[in-house]
């Protein structure tokens, strides 16, 4: 059997990932209010998520539509991006190879035991433009290896999507700690308890 290549396998976990909602209810300490972070997932996030935008030297399609045909038909797959010279470079901040074959565990990387938010604060001194309201840093279950996740809040929603992720290279990036308190997935109606702070009580309307 043909292995998939790992752009079209990033799409197709993407695929299910849709289906869920992440709920996080954060604290920022004693006496400070607690914050509601719902996430979700949208196809025009896709493309930034991936990382697409930073292979500039060949032509990837940004409209959704027309992106997700050329990675379903074959169009683009691993050695089409290889063409580029950004796909694969350990001098860069950003390896996207690695970056799109993370994609693939996105879900886990969401169902983490290890998994910490923070206020995202812009840094100059990174050299970076992502403009990002939360940070997650994260480990899947069984690996060493941290990644981040950066959250902004949609124009016309009630929710953030992801602006950008990646797993960690040689660049740190930090924010204003903030506590979990409880993380909540939502999936085909059925909702998950992901974890709960000892010192958290759960309102009487999110029990099951």
């Amino acid at each position: 059997m043909e292995k998939m290549d790992s752009i079209r396998r990033a799409v197709d976990e993407y695929a299910h990932i849709k289906k869920c909602e992440y709920v996080l209810t954060l604290s920022g300490g004693k006496d400070k209010r607690v914050e509601t972070v719902k996430i979700d997932f949208a196809d025009e996030d896709l493309f930034h998520i991936l990382g697409l935008h930073h292979l500039s030297d060949i032509d990837i399609p940004r409209k959704k539509g027309e992106l997700f045909n050329h990675i379903i038909t074959g169009r683009i797959n691993d050695e089409y991006l290889s063409k580029s010279e950004y796909y694969d470079n350990e001098s860069l901040e950003y390896n996207i190879r690695k970056r799109i074959e993370a994609v693939i565990s996105l879900e886990e990387y969401f169902d983490s035991d290890d998994f910490r938010v923070s206020v995202y604060r812009l840094q100059h001194e990174n050299k970076t433009y992502i403009i990002a309201d939360y940070l997650i840093t994260c480990k899947r279950h069984g690996t060493d290896e941290e990644f981040y996740i950066f959250l902004r809040k949609r124009k016309e929603a009630d929710y953030y999507g992801i602006i950008s992720c990646f797993p960690k290279n040689h660049v740190t990036y930090w924010g204003g700690k903030r506590y979990l308190m409880l993380k909540e997935k939502y999936k085909d109606g059925d909702r998950q308890e992901l974890f709960r702070h000892p010192n958290y009580s759960v309102p009487d309307d999110k029990k099951t």
